[in-house]
């Protein structure tokens, strides 16, 4: 079930020397722990002595500013462990996701949850997971987060050659520490094969075909307005046909919108508001995964959700 997740584990088995080692995993975003879950799970496997810990992170607001500090911690069940632990674990691995630290408009870091703090408070190898499908691609690669990273796995040789020649130019040679294995969002994409439809979701879904309807981030920001009207036709055209409809915004919409297109909070509120009166399940939770196993059918964005999907085999297609 997980065979990226165990390539991945076999590799820092044989980097270490032995499965005898302390890794922790720092996720910021819920939703974006599938890029993780199945590292962490075959370490389990393993006896390897591993651990979850969420780390909060800054909401940003219009003008690259802080708005306040979240967390998701709570998100993540009986796995999460208090971040604080991290001194008295001492780790041998800690594994990222996050490649922006203080350069994204949308979340920041904290400054001790940056790469090289990290590094230099604990001592340990940074083992980088991107949340992202095709983080290999030039201003994906080229964030302050991955500098300072001892190994990469990446989801395809292409993105992995594009990395290391993306650092190259930077003066950072990466050759021999990134890897190629496939992401580990598959593993977690393979899981939701099998439909389970949440209660709350039940008496709107029924017997009905369901069409999942996914936003990114950059395709909203490139021309909201014009994504607004395309979301809308694609959820009433699915409706008109007879499917049940789950609309699942970016986890990050909201704060992306209030931090970088704050004119337009107004016109993504009215669609929510007209998609509830159409009956279509508003899907803003972290939990990725009951969208993904509920749904039959795939329209998106160009996105890692796409990404994934495509890997299921179920029918999709590309929202242009």
């Amino acid at each position: 079930m997980n065979e990226i997740g165990r390539k991945i584990v076999d590799k820092l088995i044989e980097l270490y020397g032995s499965a005898d080692f302390k890794i922790a995993f720092l996720p910021y975003k819920r939703s974006m722990w599938n890029s993780m879950e199945s590292v962490y799970e075959e370490c389990k496997t393993s006896g390897i002595d591993a651990h979850c810990m969420p780390i909060p992170y800054i909401r940003m607001k219009e003008g690259h500013q802080g708005d306040y500090l979240d967390t998701d911690k709570f998100l993540f069940g009986d796995i999460a462990e208090p971040v604080e632990c991290l001194d008295d674990l001492n780790p041998d691995f800690i594994a990222i996701h996050y490649q922006y630290e203080d350069k994204n408009r949308v979340t920041n870091m904290l400054p001790k949850y940056f790469t090289k703090a990290l590094k230099d408070r604990y001592n340990c190898k940074i083992v980088y997971l991107p949340y992202g499908i095709g983080s290999g691609k030039g201003g994906f690669a080229i964030q302050p987060g991955c500098r300072y990273v001892d190994y990469a796995f990446l989801e395809d040789q292409n993105n992995a050659d594009r990395f290391i020649a993306a650092w190259l130019t930077q003066g950072v040679n990466f050759s021999g520490r990134v890897f190629a294995f496939g992401s580990p969002k598959f593993d977690a994409a393979h899981k939701t094969i099998e439909k389970i439809v949440p209660d709350e979701w039940a008496d709107i879904i029924k017997d009905k075909s369901v069409t999942l309807i996914v936003n990114s981030l950059g395709a909203y920001l490139s021309n909201p307005y014009q994504r607004i009207i395309l979301y809308t036709q694609a959820a009433k055209n699915e409706i008109n046909i007879g499917n049940a409809v789950i609309f699942r915004p970016h986890p990050l919409l909201r704060t992306t919108i209030k931090s970088m297109r704050p004119e337009t909070g107004w016109r993504y509120e009215q669609m929510c508001r007209e998609f509830k009166e159409l009956g279509v399940i508003v899907d803003e939770s972290e939990y990725l995964e009951r969208a993904m196993s509920a749904a039959d059918i795939l329209v998106s964005d160009p996105s890692s959700v796409l990404a994934m999907w495509r890997d299921t085999g179920k029918p999709w297609r590309e929202l242009v």
